[in-house]
Parts: C-alpha cells; structure tokens; sequence
C-alpha cells in the first residue's frame, strides 16, 4: 500500500548523483528510508495511533546511518558500533522532521537526484496528502526546469510562469507546499542554503490565506485540516483494496467512514477496519 499511496515504489527510479551523494550508496541509506516509512506505518497500526503522525509526529525509527542523515548527532552516537543498521524508535524533538515530510523516502522520490523542485514535490504533496491533485498542465505551456538556481531564481521563474493565466490556477496550490520542502535535499538532508550560496526560504501562503514560515508551520496547517486528510487517505486506502478508482458514486460510503474514523479516534488500525467491513470492499 505504501509502494502506491507514496508512490515509494519509484524510490532509486532517478537515483541520487553518486558524486554528491555518496553516503548514499556506502550506507544503503534507499533500504533504510523504506524501511523506516514501513516501520513507522507498521508501528501506526499495531498500537492502533492517530493518522495525524503521518502528518506530525513526535516518533521514528532510525538507525545510525538515518540518525546521522537527519542531523539527530545524539541519537546516532547513542547506537553500539555492531548495531549501527538495526531500527529502533526514537523521541523526535524537531518539530520539522516528524511524519512523513520529514522522511528520506518521500523526500528521496520526489526529487530528481540531483536536485529539488518546489513544482514535482508540490504536485506530490497536492496528490497524497491533500488530496486535491492539479489538472495536467496544457499542452502549450513549455516546461520548467526543474533544477534550482538559488532561492530568488526559483521564485522569479515560477512568479513568470504563473502570469500565464492558464498556469496561474494550478500553480498558486502547487508551488507554496512546494517551497516548503526546500530545506530538505534531494536525500533529505536539512540545509538553509542551496549550493550557490543563495538562501532557501520556505515560506509560502496556501490558497485560502494560511500562512507558514517552513515544514513546520505547513505540518501544523495539515494537521488542523486532519478531515481532508482523512478522506484522501481512506479514499486512497479503498481504491488500493477493491482494485479500482472512487468514484463519485462511493462518496456516500466514503462519507459515512470519514465521521466513522472520527468518532473513534481516528486510529489507523480503525481505519484499516473501517475499509474491510465497508460495503464497498465486501462487493468488489
């Protein structure tokens, strides 16, 4: 389910650069990014915990080589040199690395491997965790390159690109979320800079008018709009069970499930349930 929702089935499609991003590859830091999404899911629905810590959460499973990734130095010098590659939770107290925006999995596959583009990890986050996938862009809007050339070039290329009016739509949900996941490289790593020394700014304002300064503030946005969430992921979860799309005929069921969740408390093991016993999987 996780290969599909997050689409981790892609992940090392595009592998990262093996020049800039060595430790990549002497770590088998792509095992250990599934591995830890898997866990971490796994973990969700044996202790039956809200889906908001897919969102924002306070726990991970790490080993020394994604300790070191993520920046956690007390974590990484904490595991005993011969259990360096075993997982175990741990305490998060970075509020910008909880949930899955803070997990090298997603952040690997939704870049490039080489660099990071605020419109395919806007597009990404709009699709499985919003909800609200963009339309295909038209056929006569040329592409946008994808590789950053500082804070201010992005900005500036995608400001032009959204005063085509066809364009401006889609890319005033797309880009904000986008810039967001900025701080993060194309494995993950935290950094405030890009390689040209220009300074990253993850700002951004949601269509609505919710603002935020980086991951951190867009997590506590999702995280209030947990309802929306709830759908994409049940609707994703069913469409993943019965083999087929939902379509607007199921919304009724969908709905009933949704304030279902809710009232129990919104665990994932719940959730699984829910989808199980619903009419929709039991005809299919």
């Amino acid at each position: 389910f996780l290969d599909s929702w997050l689409n981790l089935r892609s992940l090392g499609d595009m592998p990262p650069d093996r020049d800039t991003f060595s430790r990549y590859y002497e770590q088998d830091l792509q095992a250990a990014m599934r591995r830890e999404t898997q866990m971490f899911t796994r973990h969700l629905i044996e202790r039956n915990l809200s889906i908001v810590h897919f969102l924002n959460s306070d726990i991970a499973f790490l080993n020394r080589p994604l300790a070191r990734l993520y920046g956690l130095t007390d974590v990484a010098d904490s595991f005993a040199p011969d259990q360096s590659h075993r997982f175990r939770q741990v305490k998060l107290t970075d509020p910008r690395r909880g949930g899955l925006l803070g997990q090298g999995s997603v952040l690997t596959v939704t870049a490039n491997g080489l660099e990071t583009s605020p419109v395919t990890r806007g597009v990404w986050l709009l699709e499985n965790v919003f909800g609200t996938p963009p339309a295909p862009p038209p056929d006569n809007v040329p592409p946008i390159d994808p590789d950053v050339r500082g804070a201010t070039a992005i900005r500036d290329i995608l400001t032009r690109h959204r005063d085509n009016p066809s364009c401006f739509a889609c890319h005033q949900k797309i880009d904000p979320p986008g810039f967001a996941l900025e701080n993060f490289d194309p494995i993950g790593r935290w950094r405030t800079r890009y390689k040209n020394g220009a300074a990253i700014d993850a700002s951004g304002e949601l269509p609505g008018g919710k603002q935020f300064a980086d991951v951190a503030g867009l997590k506590k946005i999702l995280v209030e709009r947990k309802p929306q969430f709830a759908r994409m992921l049940i609707e994703r979860l069913l469409s993943y069970a019965c083999g087929r799309r939902i379509e607007r005929i199921d919304r009724p069921q969908v709905d009933r499930m949704v304030a279902d969740l809710a009232r129990r408390g919104d665990g994932m093991r719940d959730l699984i349930e829910l989808a199980v016993v619903s009419e929709l999987f039991r005809s299919k």
